[in-house]
């Protein structure tokens, strides 16, 4: 009679339309009122003929259909939810409580379908909307729910730190802790085999709950305690537990989980190859299962059964239970494609619905712009000459401002260019400047090492010659300074010849195949097997540089052991020549800036020589001028390859150049023979000037450069002993075998420079108070300031008078006692006695922390980080370094050596009495531990 009734709202004419719209809202009315939700629903979905107006969206509409979505979700109904929780959204326009509740539910329905992305959205938005009406319990609800999405996809360290949100959420705004965020993080420490961190925490969630009487959680904790033991492995130790959740289970008629109680149960005597107890729980407990209609729990159980059966050899009562639950299996398959069918068809209603919903949003839209269209027709002209007007005008002020910039960027441009001009001018000046005093310094030396009147000493010889060639490397550095300027102003004459490149690198390789042996580097030639002889159209002398460029950069960036290769290739019609390293390689962001003049990579200072940026801006030049193409290729810790193409040229042999001596490879190569060439592993491992007696110090000189290195010890050596290392590496070698009373290095060296040494000896108790002085080109007082701020004692520049060096060391020598004592910034200061008792003093209180509350279960990480003002992360790297174990494993720790103390000193009943002095509910749990940790039960060690 009622739907006749509703029927007839349909069938009115238009001229009825008000009367019967009153009608209908008071229909709807005493449906709400009666509670009759189902047929208010139909009401408004399928009757009311559109007679529901803007006016209706009402409190109570939206109200109703709140209550709507709740009751299909309580029923099961997830896709009917769905469908009603996004009508609700569609049309609600306040951002307040229902609405964040609407969200929560549309999120645990999607969840329900494993549309946990869907899910996630809806939860967000409804945790933004609690959050800003500071409601914080259901905004920790929430994120717990997300917490559990996570879980569901295995993502545990997002799942486990929804979790502490959650549990800090509900502490720091004074509200009772979540017992299933404690039973969560339990459940994932025993999926992470943290098994003691797993039971502190279901220990503290069934304190929890039994103090909240939530005795689902309580049942719960319960059963993952068994759960954690049976993991572990401990069969016989997990029954008890399992015992006691299936009792408390069938106390509140939870039937579904008595069932996964009793099916653990089962299993772990099958563990414990009690076959007979296996069965007969199974047996006992299937009718259960089979009156609630329950097949995954039927299904279960007869596989056990199946299990213990066939273990003990009773194949024939194991097939047929095979086939019982065989049948079950089948009725869930079935049942599992009804319920598939029946979502599909729930999902398609749903959206169809949902697309009828959008088709009268849209023909509203339609109307509402009709309306507007002739309006805003009005505005469009006078809208649009408007926009003519302001369009012309930004047009033309963009057109000044343009002009103004580009006249702007081409007097920076020329500006530019002035000062590459100037600094090129610069340097050639200052290379031409210093050939003066050079020629009056190398020739009074030369005159002085050919006389024949003047007597000289070996050493006074040697220094001479060290400073005449020295002057002559001077001179080569400012002769590459003037032909990169002579390239780069086009001055330079390029004198073409055919040459055979194969030829050419085979010399290369031969030339320095004796220093790469020399410094353990395998080195190598390698040519493809391609048509036509190797000949290209270069100038031999220059081409030469730019090999001998390659080649050493490549040997000096290698290590012992590392390999350099020399390789021709061809492509095309072109010829690739390419020099690889497994050396050290260079850093990607320093790349494009390699063949710049002047440039030194900033990621190589103190690790390697310092050069003038000149050789690799000069390769660029001349292949640039050959017209060819040069590229690198590197990787930091990997190598190097630098690749040139250069074009294949078919002439005759007659035509082709023989290749000349290759005088400046062997002239420069003279010059830094003893720079480039390391120390081998066949010579000594350090020089030692050995003692005659036993008064003098002991100086370690540690100098890449032999020449200032011999020139150091020399003066060194007049009144002290003297031991030299041309590396950090090296100098390490040497502390660790000799006495040594004060370090000089310098901070630039290769592989192993003065910084690390330094980082190195600060390490070692043994060597951390050796005074140390630095000797260094590096002159600014910014450099100076880095040095001493980290506790050198001394800071020396080069170049720098004997004298003074001799009084620095002196001095050093002088106070080691005082600056090691008092110099608490120093480098090398012993204090660790000092940090020993700061990280004593912080322990102490953490523990004084643990023990005031000692016995509340929830005692948190986070309670004892707030405490000491870090953040967790920073406690937990702070315990685990002073304690070498977890902040769990602290608490622990603390508590079981207070409930030892109160057994000895106390007058103590029972085991329960201690548990619970120290926050312990679960007395079997304590007894474990205990027993642990002091090897007797509690009452055995009383």
């Amino acid at each position: 009679m009622l739907i006749l009734t509703l029927r007839s709202f349909a069938q009115h004419t238009s001229t009825e339309t008000e009367n019967h719209s009153e009608e209908f809202i008071q229909t709807f009315d005493s449906l709400l009122y009666s509670n009759e939700l189902d047929k208010a629903y139909y009401l408004l979905s399928e009757e009311s003929g559109g007679l529901l107006g803007e006016e209706m969206y009402s409190d109570r509409y939206f109200s109703f259909l709140y209550k709507k979505m709740k009751e299909l979700y309580k029923k099961g109904n997830y896709i009917e939810s769905i469908s009603v929780a996004r009508d609700f959204i569609s049309k609600y326009n306040k951002s307040d409580t229902l609405l964040a509740y609407t969200y929560t539910y549309l999120a645990n329905s999607y969840y329900r379908f494993d549309d946990f992305d869907i899910a996630l959205d809806c939860y967000f938005t409804a945790k933004q909307i609690h959050n800003k009406d500071k409601r914080y319990k259901e905004v920790a609800k929430i994120v717990s729910n997300i917490g559990l999405i996570y879980f569901k996809l295995k993502n545990y360290e997002r799942a486990l730190s929804c979790y502490d949100e959650s549990n800090h959420i509900f502490l720091d705004h004074g509200l009772s802790p979540y017992p299933y965020n404690y039973n969560q993080l339990g459940r994932i420490n025993i999926r992470l085999e943290n098994y003691d961190q797993a039971a502190l925490y279901l220990d503290s969630a069934k304190s929890l709950a039994i103090a909240q009487r939530n005795k689902n959680e309580e049942f719960y904790s319960t059963r993952s305690m068994g759960l954690n033991l049976y993991t572990q492995e401990r069969y016989a130790e997990a029954i008890p537990y399992y015992e006691a959740a299936l009792a408390g289970y069938r106390s509140i008629n939870a039937r579904d989980h008595a069932l996964d109680c009793i099916e653990q149960l089962a299993l772990i005597n099958i563990q414990l190859k009690n076959y007979d107890q296996a069965i007969s729980l199974c047996e006992k407990h299937l009718p259960t299962a089979y009156n609630t209609n329950n097949l995954r729990h039927v299904v279960s159980m007869s596989e056990i059964m199946y299990d213990a059966l066939v273990a003990q050899g009773n194949y024939k009562e194991a097939v047929y239970i095979h086939q019982n639950f065989q049948q079950a299996k089948d009725s869930i398959e079935i049942r599992q494609e009804e319920s598939n069918k029946y979502k599909v068809q729930m999902r398609l209603e749903a959206e169809k619905r949902a697309n009828e919903n959008e088709l009268l949003k849209e023909q509203k839209k339609v109307n509402e712009e009709t309306i507007r269209a002739q309006n805003i027709l009005l505005y469009s002209i006078g809208i649009g000459l408007l926009l003519v007007v302001i369009i012309a005008l930004i047009i033309y002020r963009s057109y000044l401002i343009n002009k103004q910039l580009s006249a702007k960027i081409q007097l920076q441009s020329d500006r530019l260019k002035q000062l590459d001009e100037a600094k090129s001018r610069f340097f050639a000046n200052i290379s031409h400047d210093l050939r003066t005093p050079l020629t009056l310094i190398m020739g009074g030396i030369e005159q002085v090492l050919k006389s024949e009147d003047m007597l000289l000493t070996d050493k006074a010889e040697r220094q001479l010659k060290t400073g005449l060639l020295n002057g002559e490397r001077i001179i080569h550095l400012t002769n590459e300074i003037n032909e990169l300027i002579k390239l780069e102003d086009g001055k330079l004459v390029i004198h073409r010849q055919y040459i055979d490149l194969d030829k050419m690198l085979k010399l290369f390789v031969k030339m320095f195949d004796s220093m790469a042996e020399l410094k353990g580097i395998h080195l190598s030639y390698s040519k493809s097997i391609f048509e036509g002889a190797p000949i290209a159209h270069i100038d031999p002398t220059q081409f030469e540089k730019v090999l001998f460029n390659l080649i050493t950069n490549a040997l000096k960036h290698t290590q012992k052991d590392d390999s350099v290769t020399v390789a021709l290739n061809k492509e095309d019609e072109n010829l690739i020549v390419s020099v690889i390293d497994s050396g050290e390689g260079i850093p990607e962001q320093n790349l494009p800036y390699i063949f710049e003049r002047y440039y030194q990579s900033p990621d190589t200072t103190f690790k390697t020589q310092e050069g003038f940026g000149i050789g690799l801006a000069l390769v660029k030049e001349i292949i640039n001028k050959h017209e060819a193409a040069i590229l690198v290729k590197s990787k930091l810790g990997e190598g190097s390859e630098f690749m040139i193409t250069i074009h294949q040229e078919l002439v005759n042999e007659d035509q082709i150049t023989q290749l000349p001596h290759l005088e400046y490879s062997d002239k420069t190569r003279g010059l830094f023979r003893e720079l480039d060439e390391a120390e081998s592993d066949s010579k000594p491992v350090i020089n030692l000037n050995r003692r005659v007696s036993n008064t003098k110090p002991t100086i370690l000189i540690v100098e890449d450069h032999p020449e200032v290195r011999e020139f150091i010890q020399a003066i060194v050596e007049t009144r002290y002993h003297v031991l030299t290392a041309p590396n950090g590496q090296r100098a390490l070698k040497v502390l660790d075998k000799e006495a040594v009373d004060l370090i000089i290095t310098d901070l630039m060296m290769p592989w192993f420079d003065g910084f690390e040494l330094l980082e190195k000896l600060k390490e070692s108790d043994k060597l951390k108070k050796i005074p140390a002085l630095v000797l260094s080109a590096r002159t600014s007082e910014e450099d100076k300031t880095k040095v001493l701020s980290q506790g050198v004692n001394d800071f020396l520049c080069k170049p720098f008078k004997p004298n003074e060096l001799l009084q620095r060391i002196e001095n050093l020598l002088d106070k080691k006692e005082i600056w090691n004592n008092n110099n608490e910034g120093a480098l090398f200061i012993n204090n660790q006695q000092t940090l020993d008792e700061i990280e004593q003093s912080l322990l102490k209180k953490v523990e004084q922390l643990v023990l005031d509350k000692i016995d509340d279960p929830t005692l948190s990480i986070h309670y004892l980080a707030d405490h000491i003002a870090v953040s967790e992360r920073k406690f937990y790297r702070m315990i685990k370094k002073m304690t070498n174990g977890t902040p769990f494993e602290f608490i622990k720790e603390v508590r079981m050596q207070y409930a030892s103390r109160i057994l000895k000193e106390k007058n103590v009943s029972s085991a329960s009495e201690v548990a619970k002095s120290i926050g312990m509910n679960n007395v079997s749990h304590f007894n474990t531990q205990f027993k642990k940790r002091f090897g007797k039960s509690p009452m055995d060690y009383k």
